[in-house]
This record gives C-alpha cells, sequence and structure tokens, in this order.
C-alpha cells in the first residue's frame, strides 16, 4: 500500500477523507505553505519559512546570530530546519489512536514535498530532507540540511 492509500485509510477512520468536507478555502491556502513552503537564501543558507512571518523573523534572528555568536553557524541554522510534526499545529483533533501513525505519514509526505520543493528553488545545490532518527515521544521530526553549496 503507498503513502496516499495509507494516509486515507486513517482519514477514513478518524475524520472525512475528502479535502471538500474537512477544509476550507482558506484552510487550504495556509496549507499550501505546509507542502510547498517559502525558501530564503540568507548568508549562504537556505531556510524553509512555513507561515506568513517566517521569512522576516529568520531574516531579523540572523542579523542578531550575526552580532551575538551564541552558538555556531551550522546549529543555528539547523535550529531553524528542524520541523516536530506534532507542534506544526496549535490543535489536535480527537482520535488519539491514530495519532502517530497520522504523524508519520504526514511526515512522509513533507518530506516528499520539501524534497521536490528546495530541488526546484536551488537546483545546483544538495540538501538531506529526512526523519531525525531519534523519534521519541515527540513523534517525528523533520530535519533539513544543506549538504552542497551550488557553483
Amino acid at each position: 500500500m503507498g503513502i496516499h492509500e495509507a494516509a486515507d485509510d486513517v482519514l477514513r477512520r478518524c475524520a472525512s477523507a475528502s479535502f471538500s468536507e474537512a477544509a476550507d478555502l482558506y484552510v487550504a491556502l495556509s496549507l499550501g505553505r505546509l507542502y510547498w513552503p517559502e525558501t530564503r537564501l540568507v548568508n549562504g543558507a537556505v531556510f524553509l519559512a512555513l507561515n506568513p512571518g517566517d521569512a522576516e523573523e529568520i531574516e531579523r534572528r540572523v542579523a542578531a546570530w550575526n552580532e551575538s555568536g551564541a552558538m555556531t553557524w551550522s546549529q543555528f541554522v539547523d535550529s531553524f530546519n528542524a520541523f516536530d510534526i506534532r507542534y506544526l499545529f496549535a490543535q489536535w483533533p480527537g482520535y488519539p489512536e491514530a495519532l502517530e501513525e497520522a504523524e508519520m505519514f504526514l511526515a512522509q509526505l513533507l518530506l516528499e514535498a520539501w524534497t521536490a520543493k528546495l530541488r526546484s528553488d536551488f537546483p545546483d545545490r544538495a540538501f538531506s530532507v529526512e526523519l531525525d532518527d531519534d523519534i521519541e515521544s515527540d513523534g517525528p521530526r523533520i530535519l533539513v540540511r544543506q549538504t552542497r553549496i551550488g557553483q
């Protein structure tokens, strides 16, 4: 069974499998940023901006980092490009019995989408978009790292 079929199975058990019944136009627009996020190249590093205002916040914090030096540049960039699936949303629906399974399916879908987005926006660079091997009680975490800088 493919990722879409497996995710549809979870949706049938817990909610509407049809986006036309589960959401509206404005929810769809906001989720567009989740699946095809804005990317920013700042000081040679690529950042994903999932929400409106994230890009400006990234630029503000990069400027502050340059002054403070509290952590290495690599640690700083990694701190922005680590995404805990559970904390992407302010609220979770019921059906706790399906939560972990739903989180993993969403993580898999985002891995594919974000990999494609980064390839599209930065064809001369290489990225690692993968699940953190250390899945704790907070569920899956996606790590985005640049592995090769373009020419």
